[in-house]
């Protein structure tokens, strides 16, 4: 009788435990920042994002044909040679629209456990974005870059010709979601 309840009683403490260990406030998230920023030098706080204009369809087409994602090898996330010169191509169309603001989403593939893909799609996101910057796209435009993991495959097959569809950097222009109207409840 006293193994299940002192089972029981752990059990309780441990989750009860593990539960306070994920509370933290936006400033104290990642350990020793006390500039407001990640590992990457993402805010972590709330950020104000600028108001985007909404692109013309003329542009948002022009933008689908001309600017690539960026694709990378197995458990890897530095740039080849061949997506250096996709986003090359990539920052000439952004510094030749200065007004488009966009987000970088990495992906992996199914391949890896949720963690190790989150933080390799987070360094494929991230690198780049340094990039992008480094080529001359002002960081100021690029809204965020952050890893998405294995949650958002653009090929569902199990096999190296989707893999290798699904190890990417995409880049997205931003699109302000439209804000409702809020409704006053009537008593």
């Amino acid at each position: 009788m006293r193994q299940p309840l002192l089972t029981i009683t752990i059990m309780l403490l441990s989750c009860g435990g593990m539960g306070f260990a994920q509370v933290d406030t936006l400033p104290n998230a990642v350990p020793e920042q006390t500039d407001g920023k990640d590992y990457a030098g993402r805010p972590v706080a709330a950020i104000k994002v600028p108001p985007a204009p909404p692109l013309p369809a003329s542009e948002q087409q022009q933008f689908q044909q001309d600017v690539k994602d960026i694709h990378f090898d197995f458990d890897r996330s530095d740039l080849r040679a061949e997506d250096r010169t996709v986003l090359a191509r990539d920052a000439e169309w952004l510094k030749a629209h200065p007004q488009v603001l966009v987000t970088l989403a990495g992906d992996a593939d199914e391949r890896g456990d949720i963690v190790y893909n989150f933080a390799l799609s987070d360094r494929r996101a991230i690198t780049t974005r340094d990039a992008l910057v480094e080529l001359g796209v002002s960081p100021d435009r690029i809204l965020f870059a952050t890893g998405w993991g294995k949650l958002y495959p653009v090929c569902t097959g199990s096999e190296e010709s989707c893999w290798s569809q699904n190890r990417r950097t995409h880049i997205e222009p931003w699109q302000p979601v439209p804000t409702r109207p809020t409704q006053v409840a009537s008593r």
